[in-house]
């Protein structure tokens, strides 16, 4: 179940194209890719009790908000579902729920097609009541994610890279990072 920030949003975008209402936009804040497309995420439900997050795209001037769901990996306490700056990519938390290999681990996919460009080692995870995982994207295709390894005393597991290159980094940290 989708932990409740509380914050939901009716935003207005304005155009040369024309004008567009987009309710129940939730954090983190939509990301606009050059002057044509807004992608973000809306809550949406089949029933009040079961909330839900999906992607919504609004291509400006077509005047239609297009909405998709998460990936099923998408670890639901995670908040930070995080749209690349060219709207080509997406950062965020997973969890495996598989004996073999449980716990969360970062992860970087293709928006448009799902594929998965980067995915961290396993095996974090923290018996906690609020998130303490981070992303952050700091070019169009670089992107941090810190994974809270508590559970084991590990700290942070930081997987940092380019998902053009394909090209990823893991390392630790001692401390949670303070990317706000």
């Amino acid at each position: 179940m989708m932990q409740d920030t509380g914050l939901v949003y009716r935003i207005e975008v304005i155009s040369p194209l024309g004008a567009d209402t987009i309710r129940d936009v939730i954090p983190p804040a939509p990301v606009v890719v050059g002057d044509t497309l807004v992608i973000g995420l809306i809550q949406a439900s089949e029933d009040s009790s079961t909330p839900q997050r999906q992607f919504f795209r609004l291509r400006l001037g077509h005047h239609r908000i297009e909405t998709t769901p998460l990936p099923a990996d998408v670890w639901s306490s995670y908040q930070d579902v995080l749209v690349s700056p060219d709207g080509r990519y997406i950062a965020y938390v997973g969890e495996d729920t598989m004996p073999e290999n449980p716990g969360t681990y970062g992860v970087v996919r293709n928006l448009a097609t799902g594929a998965v460009i980067a995915k961290g080692p396993g095996g974090g995870g923290c018996d906690c009541d609020e998130d303490f995982n981070h992303a952050r994207w700091f070019a169009p295709d670089s992107f941090e994610i810190a994974v809270a390894h508590t559970n084991t005393k590990a700290g942070w597991q930081r997987i940092a890279g380019n998902a053009t290159a394909r090209r990823i980094h893991v390392d630790t940290l001692s401390e949670e990072p303070d990317w706000h």
